[in-house]
């Protein structure tokens, strides 16, 4: 098999080597090496390092990546027995530590760059972006997307275990998880939201949430995900493995389908209902628009913060997890 080629240092890899590429293709589009002073977001108002030091936009994004750190954590426990993970991590108190002290420096740069106002209103889920307000904020804008993650992130962790032979193995210890991520969702989803049901109903049907899944589900599986699912993997034995199928994969597979069939639905609507026309379009935009290419690539950066808090936090879960369920050795 060629996963026993591959080392897990190369989840590591893929992160940096998606913000190598995207760096490269703004400087080649902008004309200019040093970016971080050239107004390079979408919305025409935020340089390079105003983006990916966005911490008010990071900050109103907290509740669904913390949703999906659990999730990530269940579904990777879910496919690995107690057996196989040494008790080799990250102690807990100093990821507590470097959590609240990330936290508590992403509101003062928030208040120093983008102000008060601007902070208070992405973290009450009342704004979207730089010049999008709604009901729901970024939850609603991220609904999509999440939704769609339970359907697509087991395939995905699947798919690292067999790559990297890591022997898959069914447990029911990260089921609990899964529920939690899934509670998580029910109840921001009634808290931001005076109708919740005709709230979902609609973001479906709304071409400009649709494609910004899109965009969010090109991202997480390249800067989110690698990181966590490194420090999973790595205290894990390695071993002969070959993906069976039996009823847990079988499951996997026809949720990736459902998944799948929901970003073509979303490529479908968004496409048809010409997105670019509603797209903002800054003045240093090429012919008046920016290519898919663009803003795949300046997003990445636009969530930079993001993946930081994503990654400490999924560690965290990850060694109280290990403590909780007794998956030391």
């Amino acid at each position: 098999m060629f996963g026993k080629k591959l080392s897990p240092k190369l989840l590591l890899f893929l992160p940096i080597a998606t913000y190598l590429v995207s760096y490269i293709y703004l400087a080649f589009y902008h004309h200019k090496f040093w970016l971080w002073n050239v107004v390079v977001h979408e919305g025409g108002e935020y340089t390079l390092l105003q983006t990916t030091l966005y911490a008010s936009h990071f900050l109103g994004h907290i509740p669904v990546h913390t949703l999906l750190a659990f999730l990530l954590l269940g579904l990777y426990l879910i496919l690995t027995k107690p057996k196989t993970i040494s008790s080799n991590h990250i102690s807990s108190f100093i990821l507590i530590v470097l959590l609240l002290a990330f936290l508590a420096t992403s509101v003062l740069i928030s208040n120093n760059l983008f102000g008060w106002h601007d902070t208070w209103l992405y973290i009450a889920q009342g704004k979207q972006s730089l010049a999008t307000y709604g009901e729901g904020g970024s939850w609603n804008l991220h609904i999509p997307s999440t939704m769609l993650l339970f359907f697509l992130l087991p395939m995905y962790v699947l798919l690292i275990k067999y790559l990297f032979s890591r022997k898959i193995e069914f447990s029911k210890q990260g089921l609990s998880l899964i529920a939690i991520a899934f509670g998580l969702f029910v109840a921001m989803t009634l808290l931001v939201n005076t109708n919740p049901i005709s709230a979902i109903i609609s973001i479906w049907q709304t071409p400009r949430y649709l494609a910004h899944s899109i965009r969010e589900l090109a991202t997480f599986p390249l800067t989110y995900f690698p990181i966590p699912l490194y420090f999973y993997i790595r205290n894990e034995a390695k071993a002969k493995n070959q993906v069976k199928l039996n009823k847990v994969t079988l499951i996997i597979i026809l949720l990736f389908f459902i998944g799948f069939l929901g970003i073509l639905y979303q490529a479908v609507i968004s496409l048809h209902s010409d997105v670019g026309s509603i797209a903002q379009k800054p003045d240093f935009a090429k012919n008046g628009e920016l290519s898919i290419i663009y803003l795949l690539a300046s997003h990445y950066f636009e969530h930079f913060l993001d993946t930081i808090y994503f990654t400490l936090l999924s560690l965290l879960l990850y060694i109280q997890a290990i403590k909780l369920f007794h998956y030391e050795k």
